[in-house]
């Protein structure tokens, strides 16, 4: 009996680089017994977008769909992939990633052998121009990208954190989606909202639910990553928001003040002994600690004043 799997690209304005996408899924050396689609998901695109899916649609070597979802975001985007696919496996990769000829195999691979229910593979940097000097390995998780030569140095079981798994690079089981269900839609980045971790908190709730992630390191994709994200600014912004989303997320956290205290001081050190890579570093981390606690004031905003009852 035939494997069936949906490979979901949920994309926004990125006409400039969905075709490179495109064509790394249409290069997928698939095993015979899978039949797989390609779903392309138009999340409110105002570029050529349907133009570009269009035209790649008509000669792919794979069954090529696009549906549009008008609800602008990230987690919607994705939420919608499950809507429309009816296979025994969705697979994602974002629209500014490129995925090796062996990509979807290897996740496949690592699925079914290890008997688990979402898997995420490895995201390397592909930089579109030479990265600067301070933006040092330290910093490429604020990136979303992994440290290859780290993990490889490693033990496997070390690889098998909630810090390796990024969505840009990720396959999930049918069965799954109905056991833990989906991306909280109040999480995931929408243009300018401040709110992101989405991927973290459905990960996090797979595995304390009692399910099995797990990270697939020969699963290859590469991250495309321009000049506008080699700004420190960028990476600022980044980590407040997903300070926000962990405390949208709630639960434990780590975002005392003895963590802020801790990083500025290292941050201040690193900046006297002149190594910009590790002061930026704990910069970020700060940036993390404010965002965490703007999304706890953003939560009692919501709920309103307490009254109390005597």
């Amino acid at each position: 009996m035939a494997t069936s799997l949906t490979i979901a690209v949920p994309t926004h304005n990125r006409a400039a680089t969905l075709l490179a996408t495109l064509e790394g899924v249409a290069a997928q050396r698939l095993p015979t017994d899978v039949d797989a689609e390609c779903l392309v998901v138009d999340n409110a695109s105002t570029d050529d977008t349907a133009a570009i899916v269009a035209r790649f649609g008509a000669s792919a070597p794979i069954r090529v769909r696009r549906v549009v979802e008008s609800h602008l975001g990230s987690s919607f985007a994705r939420n919608r992939a499950f809507e429309e696919s009816r296979a025994d496996f969705i697979f994602f990769v974002d629209d500014d990633a490129i995925a090796e000829p062996d990509w979807a195999g290897e996740l496949l691979a690592a699925l079914e052998s290890r008997n688990l229910d979402a898997a995420c593979g490895m995201v390397l940097p592909r930089w579109l121009q030479e990265p600067p000097l301070w933006l040092g390995r330290s910093l490429w998780v604020k990136l979303a990208v992994h440290d290859r030569s780290a993990i490889e140095r490693g033990a496997p079981q070390d690889a098998e954190v909630l810090a390796n798994y990024f969505s840009a690079n990720m396959g999930i089981r049918r069965s799954a989606i109905d056991r833990f269900g989906r991306f909280r839609e109040d999480l995931g980045v929408v243009g300018g909202n401040p709110i992101s971790g989405e991927d973290t908190e459905l990960y996090a709730r797979i595995i304390a639910q009692g399910g099995r992630m797990g990270f697939a390191p020969r699963a290859i994709v590469h991250h495309l990553i321009p000049p506008e994200r080699m700004n420190p600014a960028y990476l600022l912004r980044k980590s407040f928001a997903y300070g926000v989303g962990s405390a949208i997320t709630g639960g434990r956290h780590h975002n005392h003040l003895d963590k802020l205290v801790r990083n500025l001081v290292r941050m201040t050190a690193a900046a006297i002994r002149n190594d910009r890579e590790c002061a930026l570093y704990h910069l970020v981390e700060c940036a993390d600690f404010f965002g965490y606690w703007r999304g706890r004031l953003m939560l009692r905003e919501q709920s309103g004043p307490v009254i109390s009852r005597t």
